[in-house]
């Protein structure tokens, strides 16, 4: 495993610290790490996702957006919109890379990094795969039926709060999709190891099985 410490400049000038994960020198096939509010690429769900995707040979971008961990601003600053622009100035730095390789672009988004993917995936033709875990909606529903990504969603049964909003997103999605719900899970699927581990297969299969069919089409 190769793991990098990267700084990169949004398009308004801020500052955004990352983290890229690569199985080799060859990036390749990448995920991008949306984190949700109050968070960071530290996210343990996040990172262990990302170390089980090397198995894959799928490399990942953890990163902080504004306002978080390493990165320039205050959390007041980190809106929704600069969270999108964070968010496409990171598959912005991914894309000029001129010393790897990058295939095929997947978002993993969790919690309001979830929204924040879901207008990056109708937007931005880049983002080709996507899982949202636990998503919100507020502000995002007129995104969704333009994303063409396919998107799995995953929640905890008992998140009573968002697992309506997840609902409501998979209902306005017209593209390939799936929506799988972890009996007995809340939020952040910690009541249980069993619920993380079936929380993160599901992630890794879905990246894996999608990447290999953009691959038979090349």
């Amino acid at each position: 495993m190769i793991e990098e410490e990267v700084k990169f400049k949004t398009s308004r000038g801020l500052k955004l610290a990352g983290a890229l994960l690569s199985p080799d020198e060859k990036l390749r096939d990448v995920v991008v790490f949306a984190h949700g509010t109050g968070s960071s690429k530290a996210s343990p769900r996040n990172r262990g996702i990302a170390e089980r995707l090397l198995n894959h040979g799928i490399a990942s971008f953890l990163f902080d957006f504004t306002g978080h961990g390493d990165s320039d601003g205050i959390p007041e600053q980190s809106t929704q919109d600069q969270q999108f622009d964070d968010l496409i100035s990171a598959i912005d730095f991914l894309s000029a890379q001129t010393l790897v390789e990058t295939r095929f672009v997947g978002v993993n988004g969790s919690s309001t990094g979830g929204t924040v993917a879901i207008r990056a995936a109708a937007e931005d033709p880049r983002v080709q795969v996507m899982v949202l875990r636990v998503p919100r909606s507020l502000g995002i529903l007129q995104y969704a039926p333009d994303v063409r990504a396919p998107t799995l969603i995953i929640q905890g049964s008992e998140d009573k709060v968002v697992l309506p909003e997840a609902r409501e997103i998979y209902e306005s999605l017209t593209c390939p999709k799936e929506l799988q719900i972890i009996k007995g899970a809340g939020h952040l699927f910690e009541e249980k190891p069993s619920y993380l581990r079936r929380m993160t297969e599901l992630t890794c299969a879905w990246f894996e099985q999608w990447f290999a069919k953009l691959a038979e089409t090349e």
